[in-house]
């Protein structure tokens, strides 16, 4: 079968009884909270930044803080000491992220959702991150596991504890992954594929080029 990027499907309109598209509630549930969109800007250096993750709690969207050069910690506790409506953060697998996972536990800091960013989220440093951060927080954090490109992969990710899983191998513009390791997968098969037999939120990450990828991603 050919596999599918969103740019290779159309959706075929049916008939509406809606009167006006203000009338339209476009939120959704995730996790603890509801948000305004379905929709969460990648948590990329590039993409987001400490203050914008605070206009988007402030305006009920949701958010994922990248990784790369901060301090957990601190974002967290200034987070909480501010008040946020949401603390939303990303980690890798290596022993110093727990670590750091440990102390926000310690110090009793409120954190609502924990994504494990690694390329390859389908491993067993996966399985053991996710063991690591339900120790530590219980239900009390929402985790996020990710990236994933099979069925297989959201169904284990799935039973080893994760809430919800990211979905996508190399599709971003910027996303490097296929041309130094060649594993992709376009995103519209890629969401099928995963959405197959999920029981948990699925977030589409990467290959979004215009709005109208957005509602194709939803479709699939």
């Amino acid at each position: 079968n050919r596999l599918l990027k969103y740019s290779d499907i159309v959706l075929v309109p049916k008939l509406s009884n809606i009167e006006t598209r203000s009338s339209i509630d476009v939120s959704c549930k995730f996790g603890p909270q509801t948000f305004s969109l379905p929709v969460v800007p990648a948590n990329m250096r590039t993409v987001i930044n400490q203050q914008l993750a605070r206009d988007l709690s402030d305006r009920g969207n949701f958010y994922i803080m990248h990784r790369f050069d901060i301090s957990n910690y601190r974002f967290v506790k200034r987070a909480n000491e501010e008040h946020w409506k949401t603390i939303s953060i990303s980690v890798g697998v290596k022993p110093s992220d727990i670590e750091v996972l440990e102390q926000i536990a310690k110090d009793n800091l409120r954190v609502d959702y924990v994504t494990i960013d690694i390329a390859h989220g389908h491993s067993a440093l996966m399985r053991k991150t996710i063991e690591n951060i339900k120790k530590n927080f219980d239900n009390k954090t929402f985790i996020i596991a990710g990236n994933v490109a099979t069925s297989d992969a959201v169904k284990e990710i799935t039973e080893w504890g994760a809430d919800a899983v990211k979905v996508g191998i190399g599709q971003g513009s910027p996303c490097t992954t296929k041309d130094k390791t060649g594993f992709t997968m376009p995103m519209f098969s890629c969401m099928l594929e995963c959405a197959k037999n999920a029981n948990v939120p699925l977030i589409a990450d990467g290959g979004v080029k215009c709005n109208g990828d957005v509602a194709k991603a939803i479709v699939a």
